[in-house]
């Protein structure tokens, strides 16, 4: 706690100059002058490059921490979906490091450089879909009028195994052995098919509403295949599975012009977000791994898709950063 003693200092300094002794004039704020360029976090990097394995742009933000590196140099958290969930985990991970309550971590948001939310979408389904999309998907799909691109999980795993992590270990002393994924939703099935196919790739696991349902469980194949190395002991990542507890329900109304209740229940009931995510827990948590394998899990009562990663956040710091 001595560490964190400096910062509850500065707050309190910082509270005592806000409040004026009475009849004091305030301070005039600075004009405002024009903006010049993005907004940035404190020892922060971000660049834009071009893949070798795939010809396509991606773009790397990167938050280093404030305190110095451990001996065997800080873990580093690669989170997929960067551009919604970067600031977030680099805000939580920063402040909780201050009160010594996780470990300091490099922070990595994986992403696209292009600022139409729709053509990032089509990036993200490409990179996350281990496999090509069924036909009622591409049939939804044509009908809104934007056919995707799909199956490049592999080359995406391949992106950051060989031109990520080594621009991340020539800016910060990094631990290799303590390497951390992040992916919700098609996120979290990737996240998935890398655990099962190249468990090696990371050392904890952190699965946020995986979309299992994705090509009739495909990603499912290959789990028999993971389960053999960790009962023989040759894989022993840590894993953290959540969902959040509303993900099985209808949305409330209204709802987009055109979708009938049928529809939804079709597309949830589909899905089985909840069910899913709970047994693969269960199975994943039944295995007898060697020393260093893990598996927690929760659901997010009260949660949906979209605000259980938020929600999950203090909780996943603390599992993938212990002190």
């Amino acid at each position: 706690m001595r560490a964190f003693l400096p910062f509850v200092a500065a707050a309190l300094t910082l509270s005592s100059a806000a409040a004026l002794p009475a009849g004091a004039a305030p301070v005039a704020a600075p004009a405002a002058g024009p903006a010049t360029g993005p907004a940035t976090t404190l020892k922060s990097l971000q660049w834009d490059f071009t893949s070798a394995v795939n010809g396509r742009a991606y773009r790397a933000q990167v938050a280093l921490p404030v305190a110095p590196p451990p001996a065997a140099g800080y873990p580093v958290l690669y989170v997929t979906d960067g551009s919604g969930f970067f600031g977030a985990f680099n805000d939580v991970v920063r402040v909780r490091t201050m009160g010594a309550e996780v470990a300091p971590a490099v922070v990595v948001g994986i992403s696209y450089p292009e600022d139409d939310m729709m053509v990032q979408m089509t990036r993200r389904t490409l990179d996350l879909t281990p496999v090509d999309a069924d036909a009622d998907m591409k049939a939804l799909a044509a009908k809104a009028g934007k056919p995707g691109e799909y199956a490049g999980a592999d080359d995406f795993l391949k992106i950051i195994q060989t031109e990520i992590k080594p621009r991340i270990a020539a800016v910060a002393k990094t631990d290799p052995a303590r390497g951390i994924l992040y992916g919700h939703s098609l996120g979290g099935l990737f996240a998935l098919h890398v655990l099962f196919t190249h468990p090696e790739a990371f050392s904890t696991y952190l699965v946020s509403s995986p979309s299992i349902w994705w090509h009739g469980k495909d990603v499912l194949k290959d789990e028999a295949a993971f389960s053999k190395l960790v009962s023989d002991g040759k894989a022993t990542p840590r894993i953290f599975v959540l969902v959040g507890g509303d993900e099985q329900s209808l949305p409330p109304q209204p709802w987009p012009a055109g979708v009938t209740r049928e529809a939804l229940e079709k597309g949830v009931l589909g899905a089985a977000m909840v069910d899913n995510a709970r047994a693969l827990a269960a199975r994943l948590s039944a295995l007898k791994g060697g020393p260093g394998y893990k598996v927690e899990s929760r659901i997010f009562d009260g949660e949906s898709h979209m605000s259980v990663p938020f929600a999950s956040l203090n909780t996943l710091a603390k599992f993938a950063l212990p002190q």
